[in-house]
């Protein structure tokens, strides 16, 4: 349809996206776009800028985005906009179900009291609507029917709603695995699944915390193993974790706050504990929050905790490792000489005392020196008041993330088993991110974005080429939207996270030499750009979006390590649970940096996905005030582009993207072949 003046169309607003309007100017190069609503007149459009419709495709509701008789970003997000105000939250593209969070829970077509009518249904949802359960359900009759692995990968940005996806999908797998059966394999089921049901207010109040997104954000990500029968009833899972996110044990940003477990112990002890007499709790100015802010949620978690097999003394012990925490991070210090001393030692004793340690002034000098062995001789070296502080810091966020694993692996003693049949993986991770200052944890979090993105395309485009072969199609000229070049450039041999491992390995490696050195490798790099006036910063082209690194703490952070006198001095402790929370002294020698554990589990987690065949839910947070019936054309966007599905259209025209169905092209294009001559000649 050509670009002419009168044509309807959508245009692209700067605050609304694409909006819908006539062409009221057009010079061949640039236009003028009357807005439908409103009738403003938007001047200096270019072709890119504008996508011309028939009338009868405005607003075209379809469920599946690949049905939409014309496939643009316009058309995609005026379907999904459609649908949301029809409360029609769950719309499929392809492979993927697109879940925009209603911020609503009583729509009534999405009520448990309708699962029975997906359950009914055969070894493919046909009659029902789009909806998480359908994607459980494809998913498990498609492993019962292949008898091979499955994956169910959940992403979005914090607030979309994948923790809450992932909860739906267990629900409903945990339903349709007990439609048949005997009494026993259906009790057995349904008590395994409320042993995982129980466990998630443990895991999400030590591992969720509110951001300026979200009240209830995960801040690690997770991998879930739901493990079946030969006969294909539950019979266990396994769950492993990605990247907690430590720089939340000691401190929040403005309007967030740390852990959930920090907040639930105040409101559990309020005669010991509260929010204001704890530094750390109060550094992002806000301690209240919709979600695990109660004595009542407190309670919930010490239930929790008891599920899951933790008797009253590892439970005492969990909650001091917490405190003591919280105690130590009120220590503060000053300039002395060359080094630094402690300026309120009365805050160490209760931090002490939680602990179960007796020596003080060994653990005094331990906050302010470091010892080393130089050529066979014992240095001690006095710390400068920011060492000091960030060895303080090392040794709380090594203790709570091995506190968090501990509470994984005693999740995996209750709920895991050796199963004679196949699984079902339900991958809940971290979306890109994009803020205002990004560090070392959003490139560890968008790499693995990347590499999921990497995957989802290989497998959707191969799969979209494979129909086309199947209809006779010649499909050697398509091009496959790789960005390969782009993980490359992050991981590979002289990429940005090799080069900050180099960095690490010398002593002298400051955040500065890392990022000269990654500009001199990589400035012609189409995938990277120095940022202009800046000397702390570089951006990476992601498939998502350019987003700006700061590279401020990226060595610290990338070490990731603690002294062995540390890990020496908590295994004096007279808790037996907190004398093992740590590893073993290592002593000298190579140790994994940070960045190379997560490539190495991210490499792991990619082999069993790739084991798999994967299926996708992707997350949308409609408007930032997470409020019913508001939607930003901007932000659902930004989030579509995020989570692979505007990569689907791409993926899609560049094969062949107008796909109409015979009957409607019939329909619509049968007068074109005029009438039929009669094949009666007698007259």
């Amino acid at each position: 349809m050509a670009l002419e003046q009168g044509a309807i169309c959508y245009y692209h607003d700067v605050e609304k996206s694409w909006v819908t309007g006539r062409i009221a100017t057009w010079d061949g190069k640039i236009g003028s776009v009357k807005a439908s609503e409103g009738g403003k007149i938007v001047s200096k459009l270019t072709s890119d800028d504008i996508f011309v419709v028939r009338e009868d495709c405005v607003d075209e509701d379809v469920p599946d985005l690949l049905h939409l008789t014309l496939l643009h970003d316009s058309t995609l997000l005026a379907c999904l906009r459609t649908r949301y105000f029809k409360d029609l939250i769950y719309t499929n593209i392809g492979a993927i179900v697109v879940a925009i969070n209603p911020f609503n829970f009583k729509i009534p077509w999405y009520m448990d009291d309708k699962m029975p009518e997906y359950l009914a249904e055969g070894d493919r949802i046909e009659r029902n609507m789009p909806h998480s359960w359908a994607q459980a359900h494809n998913t498990y009759w498609e492993m019962i029917n292949t008898n091979r692995n499955q994956t169910i990968l959940v992403s979005g940005e914090s607030g979309a709603g994948k923790t809450e996806a992932s909860k739906i999908v267990f629900k409903y797998l945990a339903a349709v695995c007990c439609k048949t059966g005997t009494a026993q394999q259906k009790e057995s089921g349904s008590t395994i699944g409320t042993r995982i049901n129980k466990a998630s207010p443990l895991l999400e109040a030590f591992g969720n915390a509110k951001t300026t997104r979200n009240d209830n954000s995960s801040r690690f990500g997770k991998f879930m193993r739901v493990k079946f029968t030969s006969d294909g009833f539950l019979t266990g899972a396994h769950i492993t974790k990605y990247l907690l996110e430590k720089s939340r044990i000691v401190t929040a940003m403005p309007g967030e706050r740390l852990y959930h477990s920090f907040y639930l112990l105040c409101r559990g002890q309020p005669g010991e504990f509260q929010d204001k007499n704890f530094v750390s709790l109060m550094s992002g100015n806000t301690t209240d929050n919709k979600d695990y802010n109660t004595t009542e949620e407190y309670n919930d978690v010490i239930d929790s905790m008891s599920n899951i097999g933790l008797n009253d003394s590892q439970q005492s012990s969990i909650w001091n490792t917490v405190s003591g925490a919280m105690h130590l991070l009120n220590l503060q210090f000053e300039k002395d000489g060359e080094g630094s001393s402690i300026k309120n030692a009365s805050s160490l004793s209760p931090c002490l005392t939680k602990w179960g340690l007796d020596d003080e002034a060994s653990f005094k000098k331990e906050l302010t020196t470091t010892t080393m062995e130089v050529m066979g001789q014992i240095i001690v070296k006095n710390l400068r008041v920011v060492q000091a502080v960030d060895g303080r810091d090392a040794l709380c966020k090594a203790l709570y993330d091995s506190l968090f694993t501990f509470l994984i692996v005693q999740c995996n003693e209750i709920l895991d088993t050796d199963s004679d049949g196949n699984w079902i993986g339900l991958l809940d991770i971290f979306g890109f991110e994009d803020f205002d200052t990004n560090s070392f944890e959003q490139l560890c979090i968008n790499l693995a974005n990347e590499t999921l993105q990497h995957h989802y395309n290989s497998y959707i485009f191969e799969k979209d080429m494979e129909e086309c072969r199947s209809e006779g199609i010649d499909v050697t000229s398509v091009i496959f939207p790789d960005n390969t070049a782009c993980l490359q450039m992050i991981t590979a041999r002289g990429g940005i996270m090799p080069l900050l491992d180099e960095q690490c390995a010398i002593g002298s490696g400051t955040d500065e030499a890392f990022l000269a050195s990654v500009e001199e490798h990589h400035s012609s790099n189409t995938f990277f750009a120095k940022k202009r006036l800046s000397k702390d910063a570089f951006i990476v082209h992601h498939y998502a979006g350019s987003v700006s690194y700061t590279v401020t703490n990226f060595l610290e952070k990338n070490r990731d390590t603690l002294k062995d006198a540390w890990k020496t001095q908590l295994r004096t402790s007279k808790c037996p649970f907190i004398k093992e929370l740590l590893p073993a002294p290592t002593g000298p020698g190579v140790k994994m940096t940070a960045g190379g554990t997560f490539k190495s589990q991210l490499g792991d987690l990619m082999n069993l996905i790739n084991s798999t065949n994967p299926h996708w839910i992707r997350c949308v947070k409609p408007h930032p005030a997470k409020k019913p019936k508001l939607m930003s054309g901007i932000e659902t966007m930004k989030q579509l582009a995020s989570a692979g599905v505007l990569g689907t259209v791409k993926i899609r025209k560049a094969g062949y993207p107008v796909r109409i169905v015979f009957e409607d092209f019939h329909y619509r294009y049968s007068i074109l072949l005029g009438t039929k001559p009669s094949a009666d000649t007698s007259s």
